[in-house]
């Protein structure tokens, strides 16, 4: 299959609700490497800054974008962004391509418009693009770093003049990084990547991790198979770092455990502890079994699917791990699509949930327990907001500082710790460490 073929159809899946990865990673089984790399590079270059791209190329159109077929509108979408972005390929490679598919599925009308339109962007293009990055307006400003606008008008009211930094931030590229067991196989790792042409390092910021110089395939990287690397964000990773710098002893308890990314860490620091993991989707808790048989898991935790908010665990936790269900803005970088599919009430709803599994879980503890609550979420009110409720429901529960492992962790206002998407490893998180005390009171 073709790189633009493929970049179209990958195209329409996220548009109804599937993720770009995972389109990419069926269809990448039918294409050359030189194509799956091209399709790639068009549809993140287009999902990252969409509603920028359709701001260039209307500036080019004679009537209303409303009235383009889906094709075309798409065909554009990719286009502009290919023209603009991608400085290794033919402007008139792309352009011809998107037309020929658009004559193969019979408009020729919308090929004419493509071409034409397309042409220009390719002319002219550049200069619209200058021109909205030197703009001071609020919406241009969030049109270039590929944020809704609302979100960036969240940004401004809540994090002062940090908001033109999470914009910026907005723009890095993120690469890949794996967690890679220590010692020997790590050293084989690294010779094996190396050897395959691969730029790769350990990471001064977390020492189980391994940095790329890229974004990989997972399955492509050396030791996935054996189970030694497995990919995860240096955020994601230094949260259980917090955990293992927290944690008192007891049963584990993870909370919304999802596909076992996190749970396969925490497994491996704390072999001899119980771990039991509560997540909601049966499909994330097969995803997870197959994730322990990978990494070769000698005792595998006790998977339950089931509500959080209504499952009890077998034993009573000393710590839980609440990796709450969010926004993901953190790691919008990583996944664009979910910045388009997120709104004002989704937020809102995101909120209450979030509130009511941290209210949950310090439910379920014993006094002396601890609850680390985190998400990949930039919003105060999916994070300080949901803590700084919760903390005054109950003076039993206090909020515990924790040792900072990184130079980029920021204080919440004012509770907890936020990790900023800085590098291209890092996803932004928060996290708040909770101690539930003996002989608080409930209000």
């Amino acid at each position: 299959m073709r790189g633009i073929e493929a970049a179209l159809l990958v195209w329409n899946e996220v548009r109804e609700g599937k993720f770009a990865s995972e389109a990419i990673r069926r269809l990448g089984e039918s294409m050359s490497p030189g194509d799956l790399t091209l399709a790639s590079s068009l549809v993140y270059g287009a999902l990252r800054r969409q509603f920028l791209w359709k701001e260039i190329y209307s500036h080019f159109l004679k009537s209303s974008p409303a009235g383009l077929s889906r094709l075309t509108a798409d065909a554009l979408c990719i286009g502009t962004a290919g023209l603009l972005e991608l400085k290794k390929f033919a402007p008139r490679v792309l352009v011809n391509g998107l037309v020929q598919l658009l004559k193969e599925k019979k408009e020729e009308s919308g090929a004419r418009l493509v071409n034409a339109v397309l042409r220009r962007v390719a002319e002219e293009g550049a200069r619209e693009l200058a021109r909205l990055e030197s703009s001071g307006g609020v919406r241009e400003q969030a049109l270039v770093a590929g944020i809704p606008p609302w979100v960036a008008t969240i940004w401004r009211n809540t994090v002062a003049d940090d908001s033109k930094l999470l914009l910026r931030m907005a723009g890095i590229r993120p690469y890949s990084s794996f967690r890679v067991l220590p010692g020997e196989k790590r050293e084989i790792v690294l010779q094996q990547a190396r050897k395959n042409g691969l730029h790769c390092w350990q990471s001064p910021l977390v020492s189980c991790s391994v940095r790329l110089n890229t974004t990989i395939y997972p399955g492509n990287f050396p030791g996935y198979d054996e189970g030694w690397s497995t990919p995860q964000s240096e955020s994601s990773m230094l949260v259980v770092e917090v955990i293992r710098n927290v944690y008192k002893g007891g049963s584990l308890l993870e909370l919304c455990s999802g596909r076992g990314v996190k749970t396969g860490h925490l497994a491996s620091l704390f072999p001899e502890s119980p771990l039991e993991c509560i997540e909601l989707s049966p499909g994330r808790v097969a995803a997870a079994g197959r994730e322990m048989k990978r990494l070769g898991v000698a005792a595998p935790p006790v998977f339950r699917q089931g509500d959080a908010l209504g499952v009890s665990p077998l034993r009573t936790p000393g710590l839980i791990s609440l990796d709450a269900p969010c926004s993901g803005s953190g790691t919008w970088s990583r996944h664009p699509e979910g910045k388009w599919r997120l709104t004002p009430e989704k937020l809102e709803s995101f909120s209450l949930l979030q509130r009511n599994l941290l209210k949950r879980a310090v439910s379920l503890l014993a006094p002396g327990g601890i609850v680390v609550y985190s998400t990949c979420s930039l919003f105060k009110c999916e994070n300080e907001s949901v803590v700084a409720g919760v903390l005054s429901e109950d003076d039993s529960l206090v909020e515990l500082s924790f040792p900072v492992v990184s130079k980029y962790f920021r204080k919440g206002r004012p509770w907890g710790m936020y990790l900023w998407p800085e590098l291209p490893w890092l996803d932004g998180f928060y996290m708040a460490v909770i101690l539930k005390r003996s002989g608080g009171k409930n209000c």
